[in-house]
């Protein structure tokens, strides 16, 4: 164990010396957001037969990776993709009775963002760790699926069958989301922490995206950001 340290101990070092030229890790995140609850009517033949309640969902958590690169002057490059996740209750009313009653539906939305970062401020602990301040901007990629209303009913409930029997044809849905969904491309800001300590990496920031439909109904939300990696 002895001989491990002394091989490895001068490696850890030199990495320390410098923040890593590139990194890559784990991402989390807390998005921050309200969407109201709405009713939407159901209409045949131009008459209101039923409707569907969306009960709102506030904030939503997301999970993704990251990767960085700190070799170029004056700038960092930060690639990441991520996951955002958010149930949502839904019910359905027809002919003034409640036939499904707050059945909980997942919405998610998928994102990319490349941002360009620079050092506003500096610290380190000699052979150990380093902190820094950074200030970023740039572009992010969007996509989400569509909440429920009475075309995705009408497309994903067989043809027959009672929608209060929740029965959904998966695949009829998987077209669905994937013919219906909203695509956006946005811009944001960013600033926070960055810690070292030898080759471990990690995060702390926070982030405002501007970007619509992304949540729907919005034109952004902001979301605070933790990151677990590694840095060479």
């Amino acid at each position: 164990m002895k001989k491990l340290i002394q091989i490895f101990l001068p490696f850890f070092i030199i990495s320390s010396q410098v923040f890593a030229i590139a990194g890559f890790g784990l991402h989390l995140d807390r998005s921050m957001y309200s969407v109201a609850e709405t009713t939407t009517p159901l209409i045949a033949g131009g008459i209101e037969v039923a409707s569907i309640t969306h009960h709102g969902f506030d904030n939503g958590f997301g999970i993704g990776g990251y990767l960085y690169i700190d070799a170029i002057p004056v700038i960092d490059i930060d690639l990441e993709g991520n996951l955002l996740i958010s149930p949502y209750d839904f019910s359905f009313i027809q002919n003034n009775v409640v036939s499904i009653d707050k059945k909980q539906f997942g919405w998610v939305a998928g994102s990319g963002y490349l941002t360009l970062q620079k050092k506003l401020f500096k610290l380190s602990i000699p052979l150990l760790a380093k902190a820094k301040l950074t200030a970023g901007a740039g572009i992010n990629f969007n996509i989400s699926p569509p909440v429920i209303d009475q075309t995705m009913l009408e497309s994903i409930i067989p043809t027959g069958s009672d929608v209060s029997n929740g029965t959904v044809d998966t695949k009829a849905l998987i077209e669905y989301i994937g013919d219906n969904k909203n695509s956006s491309t946005g811009f944001h800001i960013q600033t926070g922490l960055q810690f070292k300590i030898l080759m471990l990496d990690s995060f702390l920031y926070y982030r405002q995206v501007f970007a619509d439909n992304v949540i729907p109904d919005a034109k952004g939300f902001g979301s605070l950001n933790l990151r677990l990696g590694m840095g060479f």
